[in-house]
This record gives structure tokens, sequence and C-alpha cells, in this order.
């Protein structure tokens, strides 16, 4: 059994915050939330993005 990660992806943080692409990037950028390039792509700490979502919008769980 594959273990679930605790990291998503900009398109996947995008689509749960409903925000687009660009501006994931730039939060990611300005550590809005926990973050980090893994080759050529940001991941996203899943624990951190919802403290965030949950700071700056209405509830909900990832």
């Amino acid at each position: 059994m594959k273990k679930k990660s605790n990291k998503i992806t900009i398109p996947e943080a995008a689509e749960i915050l409903g925000v687009s692409k660009a501006t994931v990037t730039y939060w990611a950028r300005t550590g809005h939330f926990k973050a980090e390039r893994e080759k050529d792509r940001w991941v996203i700490d899943k624990k951190s993005l919802q403290e965030f979502k949950d700071s700056q919008f209405t509830g909900g769980n990832l």
C-alpha cells in the first residue's frame, strides 16, 4: 500500500483554494505557507496550506 503524501502540487493547491496557479506560486515563493522546490516544481505541505486556507478563507478540509 502506498503511503499518503503530505505534499501537494501547485495545480492541486490552486484548485483547493479556488485561485490561479500563478497566485499559489506567488504565495509559495513569498512564504505564505511551507513550500519547497523539488526538481523543477513546487510542492506544498498540506497541513501548512490548510492552516493558510483556514486563516484566509472560510473553513474546509483538504
